[in-house]
């Protein structure tokens, strides 16, 4: 004679149980990999801020050429000693962000709203042997590419601008 609870035999129960306990995982999955997503893309938020305030230090490269370049005048000055050691500092940032970027912590569409305006006109500063150099490759394409997609951005309709900086850019 077999045991029965409730009308139900313990096998039944078993698998009552063992359903249960089905559900309640793929639900703690699910609900585990929201959070791990949602989790994944405010580090990605951290990490670019944090790289993002080092390009713009505040005795950096762009904050000390902003009314240079607001005014129009900004040339970049090879001699000035001091400038370039901050324009080396600037560039060593830029590859960090774009390493971020390369990663998928960032789409190039925030760079192009966050850098893009610095872009245009840092870009055309840089040397040919800068260009040339193989250890700024990354940060080089880094700026051109930043240059290219705010260029693209430039030529969007507000509407479409609006919609292009809703989405989230931190994945």
């Amino acid at each position: 004679m077999a045991i029965t609870v409730l009308g139900l035999a313990l096998e039944e129960w078993a698998h009552i149980a063992t359903s249960g306990g089905v559900v309640i995982a793929v639900i703690t999955y699910v609900t585990s990999t929201l959070a791990n997503k949602r989790q994944r893309s405010i580090d990605n938020a951290i990490r670019y801020w944090d790289c993002h305030g080092k390009l713009f230090a505040p005795n950096g490269y762009i904050r000390s050429n902003v009314k240079a370049m607001e005014a129009g005048t900004y040339n970049r000055d090879l001699s000035d000693i001091e400038m370039e050691v901050k324009f080396n500092e600037f560039l060593s940032n830029c590859e960090h962000v774009a390493l971020l970027q390369k990663a998928g912590g960032v789409p190039k569409t925030i760079n192009a709203y966050m850098m893009g305006w610095f872009a245009k006109k840092i870009f055309p500063e840089l040397t040919d042997r800068e260009k040339a150099e193989p250890y700024w490759e990354i940060a080089v394409d880094f700026l051109r590419e930043t240059k290219l997609e705010a260029e693209r951005l430039d030529t969007f309709p507000k509407e479409k601008r609006i919609a292009y900086l809703k989405k989230n850019h931190f994945r």
